[in-house]
Formats: C-alpha cells, structure tokens, sequence
C-alpha cells in the first residue's frame, strides 16, 4: 500500500467535499471504547437481556473478533493505544495516580498517534474520557487531538460532572467548561457535531468516543448524582440489589448504543458513511461487582478486571467496514497495542515510530493469520505471557499457574507442575521483556510487584507509620469527607 501523506496542500488540490471524504485511501475511522464493558456486556456477545441495536448492526455487518485482548486497566490500555507500546516504556504499571496531577502520558517523550494523523490532514477529535493525566501538559490537544469535549480522570459522575477529587471535571479543548447535561448524552451530541464539522471542513477525520459508560459510578439517564457539592463516594453499585444493578446496567447501555445509531445515521446522512471504519471495542473487562451482580458479563471467563485472568482483558472488539472486509468471524489473537499501528495503516500514513504492535488491516482485509507472537500483560502484582494456546501467570509470593485456553479457556486447570520446563521458559521470557519495557523508565530497577501508584504510596507512607486510609482521598472515596469543599458560586463559576 502507497503511504503517501495527505498532505494540506494535496487536499487543497482535491478540490471538493466528496472527494475529500470518500477516498479509499483515506478513510474516516470513528474509534468507539466503551469503559470496563467485559466480554458479554453488549447483545452481539452474548450479553443477558442487554439490548444494543445499533451495536448488533456493526456486528451484523463487520469482522467481530473474540480473541481480543485489551490490558486490565483503563489508562494502560489507552497508553497502549496512544502509542503501540506496552504501557511500561512509558514507565506506568497501574493507572496514572488519581491524587498527583503531574502523573500522566507526556507529550514530549510518548506522543500519541493523532499527532501523525493530524500532520498527514487528518482532522483529529476526542471526546470523552482521558485518563492519561489530569495536568494542562498531559492536555489531549497537546498530544495531537484537535477537539477535546470530556474528562480527564478516570470516571465523573454521570450527573453532577464531579470526579473523584471532588471537582467539576468537563474540558473544552484546554478549558474547564462544564455544561448541563448527562455525560453519555453530551459524548454522544459532540461525537455527531465533531462528523458534522469535519464534512463541513472537507477534511478526513479521526474520532474517537471515549465512553463513561460502564463505568461506576452506575447511573442511568434517569438517575440521581451520587457526587454533590456535599459528599463525593467513589461509587454506590456494591450495596445494590441484582435487579436494581443489571436496570443501571441496561440502561448505561442503552445510551451508549444510542450514540452509535446517532453516529451512523449522522456518517449515513452526511453522504460519509461507505468510506468510514468504525470500530467498537473497550478499555478492560468488567468489574467484580459486574461479574458477580451481571452473571456472564466477562462471558465465560475467569475473573475480572484488573486482575490476571482472561476476564479482566478479554473484551468485544468489533470492525465495521462491509465494503472492503464485509461480515465475518475471526478468532485470530489481537491487543490493544496493534491499534496505532493499524489505524495509521488503514489511513495510508507512514508510521515512523518503533513500536511493540503490528498492523491488523491484513487480517481484517485478507483473513491472513496475524504474525506468530507472545503477548505480555503486567499489571501491579502479576504477569502474564500468551504463547498461542498457552498462557502462564506469574502471581504475588511466587505463584506460577500455566493454562492452556483451548482445551481450559476458564482457566481452571493449572498444568504447572506437567510442564516445568515449559514454565521456566515463560519465566525467562517475562523478566526478560519487563526489564526490556522498562529501561530507562521510572520502573527500571522495580518489579511488577512493588510498581504502581497506589503500591509506591503504601510503601512511602509506611515510613511514614502512616496507611492509605489517613489521607483524603480515600477517607473522601469511603464517603467520610470531602475534598475540595464547594465554595459559594463555585458551581456558577465553573460553568462560565
């Protein structure tokens, strides 16, 4: 394939609208990552009594994969997504710190791919949640994006926009701008304005819908604030009923799929439609609360997110491009770190960067096999490494579990102790790619077991003769203060 840059002058040479935007060799993509949505949390999985029509038509119509792997946690998944790394070359083994604003994703060193986009005449828009750093460096606008409508911790009150800090947390580009609304509706009213705007500018575009939903705190449309200028608990699904959780959970859903049939009806009217890729995936599994509340959320594997097992990473990922890939299954294995690769790939520009992914256009194109690999996992606690069928985890004091998925995908049978040299094999090749990812970075010198944020900060405040549960943040998070108390007219202010 030509990777020739479409550059401003060449789309200036183009002339007109249509062209612009029903090149082939340009073509639109519209990125859509649901938040802790697990394996069977949507209709086209196998999700119970969870109706998503929109999101079935991307089924019915695209390549759906059920052998792909996102990490087990929010901002490493979107690390790995930014820039085609594991998340630990940018020295991050957890989520970035929720109390350090100067913890994040930095431009400079780690640059996203939007940035290529956009310089080839991409017209680049995020909206939704960040989660790659709270401070105005870590800004998405600074990381390529030229529109950024959304939030930059990891979840906000559907409501009331307050995050878990305590503050109003809805951006404008580099602005603090709240607006009235629910958080899934405005994603979904500034995704249909961002298609509209790009059209209007003749510009190919990349958008990316960076979905709240499911995430806690669990709220429907209908449904009050949880977090108000007087109380701000982390979140309130764990006291509730089955039923009350799995109505939240539908009706999270609902919304979110409203906005895919907004979307493409939007791309459809806009005369767009045939030449854009939309892509549905998420950012981990569901929660443990999800799995247990929502019986089959993670389908049927074990475990949940965060956490080591095929539950906590194995999410739907479905592409939808009928008339080039048109419908079908695959069950090739994909991660999270092949999505920058792939969509500078399918948008025909040159990738200049070394990078841990590989493109998945061939797959979704041809059906060939993708390339012959181990994939990595490490999370605060474990690693893991995936060897086709063969999957071992390294836990906390030592513990080595070795699966093979294709004749044990629930991961109950632990052939360890048939295959030591197997394992062994699997040991070296996890210390040998930790201490590869995490040279030169704040991790070098650390191991998955004692790096995190939340881990470094029990081990400094244990010097300290001091616990987690002497600080704010958490004392705010199990509801029994309140950062950043409200001052009057603070609300006002922060609408202006």
């Amino acid at each position: 394939m030509d990777k020739r840059l479409l550059t401003l002058p060449l789309l200036a040479t183009v002339g007109c609208m249509s062209h612009a935007q029903t090149d082939p060799n340009h073509p639109n993509i519209v990125f859509i990552l649901a938040d802790d949505m697990g394996f069977s949390g949507i209709h086209a999985y196998g999700g119970n009594q969870i109706p998503s029509p929109n999101i079935d038509f991307l089924a019915d119509n695209g390549v759906v994969c059920d052998n792909f792997r996102a990490t087990p946690l929010s901002s490493t998944t979107r690390v790995c997504l930014m820039t085609g790394c594991y998340q630990q070359r940018a020295g991050l083994n957890h989520i970035y710190s929720e109390i350090d604003p100067m913890d994040g994703l930095d431009p400079a060193t780690h640059p996203s791919f939007a940035g290529l986009l956009r310089d080839a005449g991409y017209r680049t828009g995020l909206i939704g949640k960040w989660h790659l750093g709270q401070d105005i460096k870590f800004n998405p606008l600074n990381h390529g994006w030229d529109v950024w409508h959304g939030y930059t911790m990891g979840n906000i009150d559907f409501q009331s926009h307050y995050n878990t800090i305590h503050e109003i947390d809805w951006w404008d580009g580099k602005e603090r701008k709240d607006e009235p609304g629910y958080v899934t509706y405005l994603i979904n009213k500034h995704s249909v304005n961002f298609i509209k705007e790009s059209v209007k500018e003749k510009k190919p575009f990349f958008l990316m819908v960076s979905e709240n939903a499911v995430h806690v705190p669990m709220q429907g449309p209908n449904d009050p604030p949880l977090r108000t200028d007087d109380t701000c608990p982390y979140r309130n699904d764990e006291n509730m009923t089955d039923q009350e959780y799995r109505r939240v959970y539908q009706d999270m859903v609902q919304a979110m799929d409203e906005g895919v049939g907004q979307i493409i009806r939007t791309l459809r009217e806009q005369g767009v439609l045939d030449n854009t890729i939309i892509i549905y995936t998420s950012d981990n599994g569901g929660e443990k609360v999800a799995a247990e509340k929502y019986p089959g959320n993670n389908g049927y594997f074990r475990g949940w997110k965060g956490g080591a097992y095929e539950g906590g990473c194995r999410v739907p990922a479905i592409f939808y491009y009928p008339k080039a890939w048109g419908h079908r299954k695959t069950s090739e294995p994909m991660h999270c770190i092949d999505f920058m690769p792939t969509f500078l790939d399918m948008c025909n520009v040159d990738n200049p960067r070394k990078v841990d992914g590989v493109s998945m256009l061939p797959t979704l194109e041809k059906n060939l096999p993708m390339p012959q690999r181990k994939l990595y996992s490490a999370e605060t606690g474990f690693m893991t490494v995936t060897d086709g069928d063969w999957k071992c985890v390294w836990g906390k004091n030592n513990k080595i579990e070795l699966f093979n998925l294709m004749t044990d995908r629930n991961e109950e049978h632990d052939l360890s102790a048939m295959y030591p040299e197997r394992v062994e094999g699997y040991k070296k090749d996890m210390l040998d790619w930790w201490a590869d990812c995490t040279k030169g970075t704040r991790l070098e010198g650390r191991t998955t077991w004692n790096s995190g944020w939340v881990v470094e900060l029990v081990e400094k405040l244990a010097k300290e003769g001091k616990t987690l549960q002497d600080l704010p943040f958490f004392q705010q998070a199990a509801g029994k203060t309140v950062m950043n108390p409200v001052k009057k007219n603070s609300r006002k202010k922060a609408k202006k």
